[in-house]
């Protein structure tokens, strides 16, 4: 036997005449070369994989720590104010501050709660920032007699108050992202339940894994498989948090692996009490309409209508329930299956320790008690599309979104919740009443103050996140009259009992167009009629005859003054309302008959604070002349007829000193009402989005809608009109004696005759014979 062993590699002859020798040189080469390959190739992943976990920690660092630190500008509504002589009886104040989260209990131990003590409130009020001031917790007792507030005590100590002013409701935030809104919280707001109550569902070792939990994993498929159902996530908060903020729902394989990559960022970047809070203000909860709805300070409000800080353990528990599938259990549509999420989590905080056995049988024993709407004292978001418009010119978008201003507007949460329940209610009750498709009608309405033009409600739709208040512009129809009866009175040539034609008429349209002729909206034909009444009852051919007397283009010119616009064109048509507006401008159009004359531009904000409650920019009220006293004390007096003995004369508050003005267009596609009495002016639309036709007119749509509205707000009379006491149907001059009046303001050297059988023989006939 050759001496050499066969089997050592290192005994093999190194020449090219051996086979196995050439095999293993050739093994080793190329082994050398995929080692320096494969070696090359780890050093290029390494670095490639270095650049880009230093790329997503530049995004995760700019992306967090711009929306971490982001304080959106919060907006608040009008505080209702309480002192002796309100109107504004028990039942009306505990509807404020049920709107407003406060809760009816036995004792008024915490901020947010109220007691019925006799014909009295007790009210624990929580603290606020005011403009003018910081109120500290206070309770106040307020004593009723006749439906009005009679005192007010501080207590304890029973001090006499003279104002007290309820919370603002907070109607809405300016946050980056369009479409999402939340109330964002800080460390110091957030509920110790709520903070452990989430790593006891969702993440029990957040406080120990670098983002991502192998063990968590795990578990969560384990019981899962257990139990036949997902009970479990093996996502942590950070992962969830990471989701919300950087990544989409897409569900790859790459995008989970991104997932971890930078949740491990995020947690080797950041504290654990950053990233829960961040989780807190984040998280999505819920879709109301076009809004999402993120975080639990929102939350809070929108399923309880109360701050986070006064919620319950069984509150906190079907918010953290919620999270896992916010439409799935979601508490109003699946209130079962919400139940059974809450009292699982409600077991797992017991298990923790964050609750003990009496507070966990306290907690399962209540019912899920979601509030019936979805936080609507808390967002309006027609209003907001408002205040964005008026801020949108002084404060760029990271002023808003980002320095924590402060908002205080006009809005009325008690006139906005009425508006609302008016449309509802009132619709509702036609297409029942005229057999119409249920939700086929829409509506819009807006509110102001009848001097200032302040709103104080806007409605956009009903059941809609379209803002129709603002964006949808309809023909107004007969809206548009007392803009013809305004220049008439204005040109000296016309008074309120002057006889006008309403008769046949043919206007010519132009080149190779039949000429145009009006009719009467029930076809008919009144001859002569005083000017009053030719408003009051709307009549089409009086208006013409009068309107193409005064002059088309004078009309329009006038319309354009009042409005702080370019006139219309010109057109006959105009005069019966061939023009589209919103019910916001209505509303400013409407604003001069109500003030006395004044045009105002309707404003939704008082003033702008900063994060350190320092006024930064206020709105003061701009008042325009732009009809004479006299004028407006007319046009007025009209209105008011049109209301008592008019198209307005079938409300039962037609009589209750308001003044208003029905509109319908053509085909009947829009009812329309604008009205005012002493406090507020109205504004309302009644159609279709698809603009056919309804069975309804002015009368019959939208002053039915106002009548409702005023049923819950009541009517502010306005003041006696001083004038001329006349018969209502022929205009001449009448006593009590001899019928139904009305008083109008006429000039003091207007020879007008009395109605037959009711004058003065004597004067009579010294009239008759000084004018001959």
């Amino acid at each position: 036997m050759h001496p050499l062993n066969v089997h050592s590699s290192k005994n093999l002859p190194m020449n090219a005449s051996n086979p196995r020798a050439q095999r293993y040189n050739d093994v080793m080469r190329w082994l050398k070369r995929l080692l320096l390959l494969f070696g090359g190739l780890s050093l290029v992943a390494s670095i490639a994989l270095g650049a880009y976990l230093y790329h997503l920690d530049g995004v995760i660092t700019e992306i967090f720590d711009g929306r971490r630190w982001a304080l959106p500008a919060t907006v608040f509504g009008q505080p209702t104010e309480l002192y002796a002589g309100a109107r504004l009886s028990r039942d009306e104040l505990t509807a404020e501050l049920t709107a407003l989260g406060y809760r009816q209990r036995a004792h008024v131990r915490s901020p947010g709660a109220f007691q019925q003590r006799g014909n009295a409130l007790v009210i624990h009020l929580r603290p606020f920032r005011f403009m003018e001031r910081e109120r500290r917790e206070t309770i106040v007792e307020v004593a009723f007699a006749g439906g009005a507030i009679s005192e007010l005590h501080e207590q304890p100590g029973n001090r006499r108050m003279d104002l007290v002013r309820l919370d603002p409701p907070q109607i809405g935030s300016f946050y980056p992202n369009q479409g999402e809104d939340r109330l964002v919280l800080g460390p110091h707001e957030v509920p110790r339940l709520l903070r452990e109550g989430l790593k006891a569902v969702e993440d029990q070792n957040f406080d120990k894994h670098p983002g991502f939990d192998i063990r968590g994993i795990a578990r969560a498929f384990w019981v899962n498989i257990s139990s036949g159902e997902l009970r479990q996530g093996g996502s942590t908060l950070t992962q969830q948090l990471v989701k919300s903020y950087f990544l989409s729902n897409e569900r790859k394989l790459s995008r989970k692996l991104r997932e971890l990559a930078m949740a491990v960022i995020l947690d080797a970047r950041y504290s654990k009490a950053d990233l829960i809070n961040a989780y807190i203000n984040e998280i999505y909860l819920a879709q109301d309409g076009a809004r999402a709805v993120h975080g639990f300070g929102l939350g809070a409000h929108y399923y309880f209508n109360q701050p986070l800080a006064e919620l319950a353990p069984h509150q906190i528990a079907l918010l953290i329930g919620v999270i896992r599938g916010p439409s799935y259990y979601n508490p109003r549509r699946n209130p079962k299956r919400a139940l059974e999420r809450r009292d699982l989590v409600l077991t797992l905080m017991h298990r923790q320790q964050l609750i003990n056995d009496d507070e966990l049988a306290l907690a399962i024993e209540q019912p899920l008690a979601v509030s019936s709407g979805t936080g609507g004292s808390v967002y309006q978001p027609a209003f907001m599309d408002l205040v964005r418009n008026q801020l949108r010119d002084n404060y760029s978008s990271e002023s808003l979104t980002d320095e924590g201003l402060r908002v205080f507007t006009t809005l009325s949460a008690r006139l906005q919740r009425a508006a609302g329940e008016a449309i509802e209610e009132s619709l509702t009750e036609i297409e029942t009443s005229r057999g119409l498709e249920a939700g086929s009608l829409q509506a819009s309405m807006v509110i102001a103050n009848a001097q200032t033009g302040d709103l104080l409600a806007v409605v956009g739709g009903r059941n809609s996140s379209y803002n129709r208040a603002l964006n949808a512009k309809r023909q107004i129809g007969s809206l548009f009259k007392p803009v013809v009866y305004l220049a008439a009175l204005e040109s000296g040539r016309y008074n309120l009992a002057s006889v006008l034609r309403d008769e046949a008429i043919s206007v010519p349209a132009g080149r190779n167009q039949p000429d145009w002729q009006p009719k009467n909206f029930d076809g008919e034909i009144y001859g002569n009629v005083p000017l009053f009444q030719a408003l009051a009852k709307s009549l089409n051919l009086a208006t013409v005859s009068l309107g193409m007397d005064v002059g088309v283009e004078r009309i329009g010119q006038r319309y354009g003054e009042l409005i702080g616009g370019e006139a219309p064109p010109a057109f006959p048509s105009l005069l019966l309302g061939a023009l589209d507006l919103s019910p916001l401008q209505v509303a400013r159009l409407y604003g001069n008959f109500a003030s006395g004359g004044f045009d105002a531009i309707p404003n939704p904000v008082i003033a702008v604070l900063d994060a350190n409650n320092l006024t930064i920019d206020g709105f003061p009220i701009a008042l325009r002349q732009t009809i004479a006293p006299n004028v407006s004390e007319q046009l007025t007096a009209a209105l008011m007829t049109t209301m008592s003995h008019g198209t307005g004369r079938r409300s039962p508050f037609a009589k209750s000193g308001i003044a208003g003005k029905t509109g319908t267009s053509d085909g009947n596609r829009d009812s329309w009402f604008a009205g005012f009495d002493g406090r507020h002016l109205v504004v309302i639309w009644v159609g279709r989005d698809d603009n056919d036709r309804t069975p309804l007119t002015g009368s019959t749509g939208a002053l039915a809608v106002f009548n409702k509205l005023a049923e819950k707000i009541g009517v502010e009379p306005l003041p006696p009109i001083r004038g001329e006491k006349l018969d209502p149907q022929t205009g001449l001059r009448s006593r009590e004696a001899c019928g139904e009046v009305i008083t109008l303001p006429l000039p003091d050297n207007l020879d007008l005759p009395y109605v037959d059988g009711c004058g003065d023989s004597i004067r009579d006939s010294i009239r008759a014979w000084w004018s001959r």
